[in-house]
């Protein structure tokens, strides 16, 4: 469910229930009554950019999010984000405004720090390539806050595969296992810098998660979130951290992460020791830590959890997440460095 500059996170939980804010202690998910919405942004203007079929040229906005042409209706192309971490798709206030969007009353919408209150309109038609989603009812929330005109949500992602290419600045959609085959690994420990990685995936509160990941052997359940420009994990994972290694603490600086609907929260900013996804080892990765709503929400409160944002993913050549398989492959290579800020 981004972050600003200084981060924002925030979650479109669409499987997960309205009244379910679930207590900090340790406890199983409280199951949850009504359709809730989550969401991740960062405040930036975004690029133009145009589509052609379903391999769209993307552009990427200052916080390096990779975003996709969408058209609502007639009307378009509209920069969206591509976002994982959300699970609706959101437009931006001017967007809806300049569509003419009909309102479809109010609802709460879940950030990283709380809940507030957001507008809804009717979407009847909505297209990124040439897939087609209609009669959508989608959340709206200023641009200043998504830094964009909206964000593509696992609502119209959902049951598709899709690519974020960063080599060759493209996002691709199409039918769960379409596409050319990336290569699908036994054992996935086995280096081979040609090969993909091929990780496999659980839907969780309606995200796809990775189980097979640890940070410095510490296992930790991975959400994957392109829409987030820094990687989050959360308090639990900080305290098995400064339990293995107590010298981490006073690495550590002070920050704050900023949601889209305008609450804060204070965060702690720290170089990971190592992140593993599935057969992938990562290092210098920066994260912030800190007691986000989303992971109360979530049930994670005392167990290694994290929001794996766009900043672990630009470490690859491309990403393809194929939500019908549940499956994530990363394909590592030589790409060119991202466009500057």
């Amino acid at each position: 469910m981004s972050v600003s500059r200084r981060h924002a996170v925030q979650t479109l939980a669409a499987g997960l229930l309205a009244g379910c804010v679930t207590s900090p202690e340790a406890r199983e998910p409280i199951v949850p009554r009504e359709p809730i919405v989550s969401i991740n942004l960062a405040q930036a203007r975004p690029p133009a950019s145009a589509a052609t079929g379903t391999r769209l040229e993307t552009a990427f906005d200052e916080a390096l999010r990779m975003t996709a042409p969408v058209y609502l209706g007639n009307r378009g192309p509209f920069q969206f984000v591509v976002d994982t971490g959300a699970n609706r798709t959101v437009v931006s206030t001017e967007t809806a405004a300049r569509c003419g969007l009909a309102s479809d009353g109010e609802e709460a919408v879940h950030g990283i720090a709380g809940v507030q209150a957001a507008p809804f309109v009717k979407v009847p038609r909505l297209r990124v390539g040439q897939v087609i989603s209609h009669n959508l009812r989608l959340p709206v929330l200023p641009g200043a806050s998504l830094g964009a005109d909206g964000l593509l949500g696992i609502d119209v992602l959902k049951g598709r595969r899709m690519e974020l290419n960063f080599r060759a600045n493209s996002f691709e959609i199409g039918p769960s296992g379409s596409g050319a085959v990336i290569g699908r690994a036994t054992d996935t420990r086995i280096p081979d810098p040609t090969r993909a990685i091929v990780a496999p995936a659980q839907y969780r509160s309606g995200q796809l998660v990775i189980f097979d990941a640890d940070v410095a052997g510490i296992p930790v359940n991975a959400f994957l979130d392109s829409g987030a420009q820094i990687t989050c994990g959360n308090e639990a994972l900080l305290s098995a951290l400064v339990a293995a290694d107590p010298a981490y603490a006073r690495r550590l600086v002070r920050t704050e992460l900023i949601s889209a609907t305008g609450q804060t929260s204070e965060a702690t900013l720290g170089a990971l020791p190592r992140l593993r996804l599935g057969g992938i080892g990562l290092y210098d990765i920066r994260a912030a830590f800190a007691p986000l709503h989303i992971f109360s929400l979530w049930g994670l409160n005392t167990r290694p959890a994290m929001l794996v944002g766009v900043d672990v993913l630009r470490n690859f050549e491309s990403v393809i997440l194929d939500f019908g398989r549940r499956e994530v492959s990363f394909q590592r290579g030589h790409r060119r460095p991202p466009p500057p800020t």
